[in-house]
């Protein structure tokens, strides 16, 4: 792990080209709302979460529905959002989506149920926290909270 300053902007770019044709396939707008921040993390870690992040909401997002990334600053930190419209989650699901092996609904995803673990165990090792609020059929915010440089 290097931590070090980081520009958003650029990771969140890249995080969200890499997840654009997807998007694109079920006409899902990406829309980045830019950002100067910089904050201290390991562009590698971090990455990897937003790429996670975003790809999920992809994944559980209906056709025509939109994402949204920006950043929101307060004095010391800045919370990173990933913000969709797709079929959100009950409180009782949220209390487990950071469990491994955890697949809340086999009908629009693949893969083994990792994603959000490995998400939860890299903001813990990075030092950051992260944020989930969510409602059935509205949508859901992921928050990443990382210091400022």
């Amino acid at each position: 792990m290097r931590l070090g300053p980081i520009r958003l902007d650029s990771l969140l770019r890249q995080a969200s080209g890499e997840n654009e044709a997807a998007a694109r396939e079920k006409e899902i707008e990406i829309r980045l709302v830019p950002s100067r921040s910089v904050v201290t993390s390991d562009a590698f870690l971090l990455g990897a979460i937003l790429r996670n992040l975003i790809s999920n909401a992809v994944k559980y997002t209906a056709p025509g529905g939109r994402i949204l990334l920006g950043c929101r600053h307060s004095r010391c930190s800045v919370r990173v959002d990933v913000i969709d419209t797709g079929i959100g989650m009950s409180q009782e699901q949220m209390s487990r989506i950071f469990n491994a092996f955890t697949r809340l609904d086999s009908t629009h995803a693949d893969g083994l149920g990792l994603g959000l673990f490995i998400v939860r165990r890299a903001t813990s090792i990075l030092g950051h926290r992260i944020d989930v609020s969510s409602a059935p059929s509205r949508g859901t915010r992921f928050s990443i909270l990382v210091r400022r440089v």
